[in-house]
């Protein structure tokens, strides 16, 4: 575990990250508060530890106490999206990778001690021959008590059963053949189990051709995850959320704790879904600067935390670029894509209120200012979280 040098708090309260850090003194509120250490994943071979309250009610709503980091490799050999906590020991937290590293000419899985930041256990992992275009690996996962599951975001994609115990890996699941093939071009699977594990929630970009463009449909999939950990595969349920061309992407999804809700993040825009219809009940969208990677929800199932890669512009217009959601939502699009040049980009956390519909207050960057603190001339680039609450 490595800790950003001890000035960095003074660095963000200066300014650097703008207003959406400090949330303290910002409101008094008396609405439920939550105490969470979120564990984001970064392509930097680490995950940010960012150890959060969440107050709904402030005007920065996700206060950052803070901030340090957990390495499992470098850049090259393990660029992670996934983080997945064991639902038996909340100590122990299982990856992947999201390259294949370019030394080994494998992916990676693994898991690390919490507690120590001290990677445990790490196996090299062969790509199946079925997968021909692996400039993505995986992103998402899902577990059941004796396995972890990750989703690779290859063509053709699959699904790997892993034995938590050494990381075994049992079984590899295509989709195509089955009850669950869509039988059209994609691009990217991502999925994530119930909290009862008995079911495994699926998505698939449709796309002009194979890892091609999406073409704004997301095909969603509820499977039966004790089958799935057998290697079968089994439908329970389908539907669609529509998107837009090109924009629209899904990535990592949660369930809510009670079971009845799924946030799924969709890039330009994060859906919030009925878990036992599949219907769309809220098509949140996302500001133009943001794109949101993943999404969890609170203990009590009230709000959801998101990620999001966002492109702080270069210039002194970061505060503007990090106003509150409703000062904004109005606001269109750049007619001009943004270069490399252009911003930075950082790893953000925003809240999104389950009963308005709708985000609330500023984003909390987790990123951003330990790569400024450290000198780290590059873009901070985030993806899955995982969190670990504080009971009250």
């Amino acid at each position: 575990m490595q800790i950003c040098k001890k000035n960095w708090v003074k660095t963000m309260v200066a300014g650097a990250m703008g207003a959406g850090l400090i949330a303290a003194g910002a409101a008094t509120s008396q609405a439920q508060t939550y105490e969470a250490t979120f564990y984001v994943a970064a392509m930097g071979g680490h995950f940010a530890k960012a150890e959060c309250t969440i107050d709904p009610a402030a005007k920065n709503p996700i206060h950052l106490n803070k901030l340090t980091k957990i390495d499992i490799g470098d850049a090259e050999s393990h660029p992670v999206h996934d983080a997945r906590i064991d639902v038996n020991d909340p100590n122990i937290m299982f990856w992947s990778t999201y390259h294949i590293d370019p030394k080994t000419k494998k992916t990676h899985v693994g898991k690390t001690d919490l507690r120590t930041g001290k990677v445990i256990m790490d196996v090299d992992v062969d790509t199946p021959a079925a997968a021909t275009i692996t400039n993505h690996m995986y992103c998402a996962s899902g577990q059941t008590k004796d396995m972890y599951m990750p989703v690779s975001m290859a063509n053709k994609g699959y699904i790997d059963v892993f034995r938590k115990s050494d990381l075994k890996r049992m079984h590899t699941v295509f989709l195509e053949g089955t009850a669950a093939d869509i039988k059209k071009p994609y691009v990217f699977y991502h999925g994530n189990t119930s909290p009862d594990m008995t079911k495994f929630f699926m998505t698939i970009n449709e796309a002009d051709k194979d890892q091609g463009t999406p073409i704004g449909k997301m095909d969603l999939l509820m499977l039966d995850a004790k089958e799935l950990a057998k290697g079968k595969v089994k439908v329970l349920n389908t539907g669609v959320a529509p998107g837009t061309k090109g924009k629209t992407y899904s990535f990592r999804q949660y369930f809510s704790p009670d079971g009845k809700l799924i946030a799924n993040s969709g890039g330009d825009r994060m859906y919030l879904i009925d878990a036992k219809t599949l219907k769309i009940l809220d098509n949140q969208m996302m500001l133009p600067l943001e794109e949101n990677h993943d999404a969890i929800f609170t203990p009590d199932s009230k709000y959801v935390i998101a990620t999001s890669r966002t492109k702080s512009l270069v210039g002194g217009n970061y505060e503007k670029t990090n106003r509150k959601h409703s000062e904004c939502a109005t606001e269109q699009p750049a007619k001009k894509e943004l270069g490399p040049d252009d911003y930075f980009m950082d790893g953000q956390l925003k809240l999104y209120d389950v009963a308005a519909k709708k985000f609330i207050g500023t984003p909390t960057s987790v990123c951003l200012a330990c790569h400024n603190e450290e000198g780290v001339e590059q873009h901070a680039v985030l993806c899955g979280l995982d969190a670990v609450w504080k009971k009250k």
